[in-house]
């Protein structure tokens, strides 16, 4: 893990979700070699793919029958939006150098019922959700963890009037 759910609070409560300051890292970062595959954490549909100039990248959302989740930072989407996918299943591929910043997995998870104007855009810590023995900061993270957020992490960007982010 490259960096936690709620992770550098003064850093992130710069930047607003739908307006409200964040309270942190609304996530988890995971370390993700060039083009590692990305799968689906449940059954679900494909609800949205885009791409936030506000600092999350290419990105996937799939519905669920008990919410949301995020896939964030990513190189390639294999799947279209409308499409049933299985869990387990290859959506995406990590980024591929050239990138600005580490490359990594942004996930995300928003359970119903969620408010997107909590401080942390309705997401959850889906770390108690991840079936890992052991969930861990890469020691370049640590080293990462002083310098933040000068290091190597792509920055969040200033949110503008009438945009929404996913």
């Amino acid at each position: 893990m490259l960096q936690g759910w709620g992770a550098h609070p003064a850093y992130y409560g710069k930047f607003t979700y739908n307006g409200v300051p964040l309270k942190g890292h609304p996530g988890l970062d995971l370390a993700a070699p060039p083009g590692a595959p990305i799968l689906a954490v449940d059954q679900g549909r494909v609800s949205e793919i885009g791409r936030d100039a506000f600092g999350l990248g290419l990105y996937v959302k799939i519905e669920h029958r008990w919410g949301e989740s995020l896939y964030a930072q990513l190189g390639q989407v294999l799947v279209e939006s409308g499409k049933s996918v299985e869990r387990g299943e290859r959506i995406a591929a990590a980024s591929l150098p050239p990138q600005k910043g580490v490359i990594h997995l942004h996930f995300a998870i928003r359970i119903f019922p969620y408010h997107r104007f909590d401080g942390w855009g309705g997401f959850s810590d889906p770390t108690p959700y991840l079936y890992v023995t052991e969930l861990t900061l890469l020691p370049e993270a640590e080293d990462n963890q002083a310098n933040f957020p000068e290091g190597s992490f792509a920055p969040m960007t200033i949110e503008k009037p009438g945009a929404r982010r996913p």
